[in-house]
């Protein structure tokens, strides 16, 4: 097989994963925070670790407020239904993840009101409109993509989440796709928002842990109440950090490999960064030779996910040439339904997505554009 879905989750992970998780398993760990005998002792020191590991890749903030979630989804969850409520008003964009997009029609149920800021064809957002929608909208919230999951567009977070500050609005950022491809963003004046994002994508780690990154005064409302560890002693949920959030057991073994593979990221970033470019670039170039597909990603300004569509037909030909060769690649609509109607790939089924990572050579890219190429002709 020949893996190019690594937007939806990395493969192979980061060397030492497995033997981190294995260890967690074999080796004596207990619950965090639930005692303090040695096993219980060394679960803590997994958290910790990892929660540190984290901060090299996102804007500064202090620990305690990178907090661990099962996945991005729930940490947008947690912002969105933590900080909405009735009368509100949120801004964001056209190439939502559902993660996003389902959230907050569910709270426009709510009485939430909810304004869209244009994106150009590629689903790219200007600085300069997203300034006046802000002006125009004056939201309680604004929620972006950093970059699309359908076509890599990456966005201005700095410039966006500045906006955001000058104009006293909160902000989250859907990082999901984005952390661990691109430099680590500077926000000069913080102002309050979050960065949500996963751990099993572009950082390597395997599924289970995700993360919501706290900047300022943002403090949503708990999704869930329970037992953290302490103040075991009061029926009240504990107000401080990380613990308000971070109810029941978490994903220990997942969070052992987690650390490892944030270490291996860390001390290989560039390499890491600049392999996946390269191999995306070469595809692209190869893909954009095919008059019969049309590109959905931009040449400049994209992370390496590669997204084409068809121009008279469906994608499903191309889709199952690709799954009978042992190539795998996302086709469909990538939980992102409102980025296809605005792309106008509805009809054709969506698009197929190509997504290479940091072990894809170049041998196998030339082998996908030859199964291309033959479906095409077929």
């Amino acid at each position: 097989m020949i893996y190019l879905d690594n937007a939806a989750t990395s493969w192979p992970k980061a060397p030492g994963v497995a033997e981190a998780i294995a260890a967690s398993v074999l080796e004596p760990i207990g619950n965090v925070g639930r005692s303090s005998h040695a096993a219980a002792l060394a679960a803590n020191g997994i958290l910790y670790k990892c929660r540190s590991l984290v901060m090299h890749f996102i804007p500064p903030t202090s620990i305690e407020k990178v907090v661990f979630t099962r996945n991005a989804t729930e940490a947008l969850n947690l912002a969105l239904f933590g900080s909405l409520q009735s009368g509100a008003t949120v801004l964001t964009t056209p190439m939502e993840h559902n993660a996003v997009g389902r959230p907050i029609h569910q709270l426009a149920l709510r009485d939430v009101r909810i304004e869209v800021c244009p994106c150009d064809d590629f689903g790219r957002i200007d600085a300069e409109i997203f300034r006046a929608e802000l002006r125009r909208t004056r939201p309680s919230l604004a929620v972006f993509t950093a970059a699309s999951n359908v076509t890599g567009a990456i966005n201005p977070v700095e410039t966006m989440v500045a906006d955001c500050v000058s104009q006293g609005v909160p902000y989250v950022v859907d990082a999901a796709q984005s952390i661990g491809e691109l430099p680590r963003w500077q926000f000069p004046d913080i102002g309050d928002g979050a960065v949500c994002f996963s751990l099993h994508k572009s950082l390597l780690g395997p599924a289970g842990v995700g993360v919501i990154a706290l900047y300022g005064k943002f403090r949503p409302r708990p999704l869930y109440y329970g037992g953290t560890g302490s103040l075991s002693d009061s029926i009240f949920q504990p107000e401080f950090l990380p613990d308000c959030y971070e109810s029941g057991t978490p994903a220990i073994h997942a969070i052992a490999g987690c650390a490892s593979a944030l270490e291996y990221c860390h001390t290989h970033e560039s390499e890491i960064q600049n392999q996946r470019k390269l191999m995306g670039g070469l595809l692209q170039a190869g893909l954009l030779r095919f008059p019969e597909l049309r590109m959905l990603s931009p040449d400049a300004d994209r992370l390496p996910v590669i997204s084409v569509t068809t121009r008279s037909r469906s994608i499903s030909a191309l889709t199952n040439a690709l799954y009978t060769a042992g190539i795998a690649v996302r086709t469909g609509f990538h939980c992102a339904p409102l980025a296809h109607q605005r792309l106008g790939s509805t009809q054709a089924g969506g698009a197929v997505r190509f997504s290479p990572g940091f072990a894809t050579t170049e041998s196998e890219i030339n082998q996908i554009l030859a199964i291309v190429e033959g479906a095409l002709r077929g």
